[in-house]
């Protein structure tokens, strides 16, 4: 008897076994219930647990859609990525920042080109001088590499996210040399349906776009760029043209009454708050908002700031905020040095990333900044 109650005081002080050691079917509902709970950084471990774990985590588009609205309802947080311009190599630094906390997250990654661009949580590279891209997940670590075209001729890649079917698309636009030769070609990541990878679609004559930071930006299942058209051999008109990623047609924006085609080499194609957008600094600040409807297919525009001011001339706008702040960094003289401008407040903030270069790198000369605001976690597998 003594024996037995020792053993029995034995095994009562064993610990619990884990819940994902136990045998213990739970209702796939309460599973994912659960996961959603659980830390983004913690999930992309938790993958190996099972597949059925792996699945929901990775594949699941309901569940990683949680996950990235989540991480848009937090504090927010930035995407700095930072080239050095004398490096030959294709190694950038991504710098995670937040003005809710003194600490920042920061990783070297090896990613194509110099042409970078961002969707809910995921990079898309592209170089044009190798006609290579590639899709970088942060949060995964995963990079993935586009596949190749068959008729390789040189061209620019635009990227942007579709809400109601949640797609992520390329979009291909060879240069007007070869427009007759190759059409544009859209591919769509994840489609394991698709009989081609690359898919032709609607064809454009004489559009030039431009490969510029400025004259791209994606936003409500749109990328909308600046492009110019040759209208003959002494003129070219600058236009900005709306891409539907649903659809995969082009469409005419309109202009502004006060922007003529020749003014908007100096602006910027932004997205202001969830509209698409212009901004001008050139000896004034002037933001123009654009309203749609979707209905009666109208667009009109607002002009919902103007103030004549000089002191920009050496900055470039990187984006604009969730806040209405537009980030501006300045170039060369301080670059790493970020400036936060709230027009609606007449305030400023600033962001110094210089210690987030590597000393021994003696990355402080020739340095190419690009700041994404509203930086997302997302826990989508790239392959």
């Amino acid at each position: 008897m003594k024996r037995g109650s020792e053993e029995k005081n034995h095994e009562t002080s064993l610990s619990p076994l884990p819940l994902c050691h136990r045998n213990i079917n739970l209702p796939l509902d309460l599973t994912v219930e659960i996961l959603k709970k659980l830390p983004a950084k913690s999930l992309v471990r938790f993958k190996c647990v099972s597949k059925c774990w792996s699945s929901i985590i990775s594949s699941r588009k309901d569940f990683i859609e949680s996950i990235v609205t989540r991480s848009l309802t937090q504090p927010p947080r930035d995407a700095h990525l930072i080239e050095d311009l004398y490096n030959k190599t294709d190694e950038c630094l991504l710098v995670i920042s937040s003005p809710c906390h003194q600490m920042t997250h920061k990783e070297s990654v090896s990613i194509l080109g110099t042409d970078h661009e961002y969707a809910r949580g995921l990079f898309f590279c592209w170089s044009y001088d190798h006609q290579e891209g590639a899709i970088y997940n942060p949060t995964t670590r995963q990079s993935f590499n586009l596949p190749k075209m068959k008729h390789s001729h040189p061209g620019i890649c635009f990227f942007g996210y579709e809400p109601l079917e949640n797609h992520y698309k390329v979009l291909f636009i060879p240069n007007p040399v070869h427009r007759v030769e190759q059409a544009c070609q859209v591919f769509t990541l994840g489609d394991t349906t698709a009989e081609e990878q690359w898919r032709n679609i609607q064809n454009i004559e004489y559009l030039y776009p431009f490969l510029s930071y400025r004259s791209i930006v994606s936003i409500n299942g749109a990328i909308y760029f600046l492009s110019r058209f040759k209208v003959n051999d002494t003129t070219t008109e600058y236009k900005i043209l709306r891409f539907d990623i649903r659809s995969e047609k082009f469409y005419n924006v309109d202009l502004p009454k006060t922007v003529t085609l020749m003014d908007l080499c100096w602006y910027y194609l932004i997205n202001y708050q969830g509209k698409f957008g212009l901004i001008c600094c050139h000896q004034r600040m002037e933001i123009w908002i654009m309203e749609e409807d979707a209905e009666k297919k109208t667009q009109r525009w607002s002009k919902i700031f103007f103030y004549e001011m000089e002191g920009f001339g050496n900055w470039f706008i990187s984006n604009v905020t969730r806040a209405g702040e537009i980030v501006f960094i300045n170039t060369p003289l301080d670059t790493s040095r970020i400036c936060y401008y709230d027009p609606k407040r007449n305030s400023v903030r600033y962001v110094d990333l210089k210690d987030s270069y590597p000393k021994e790198r003696d990355w402080d000369k020739g340095l190419l900044i690009r700041t994404f605001p509203d930086y997302a976690e997302n826990t989508m597998s790239l392959y």
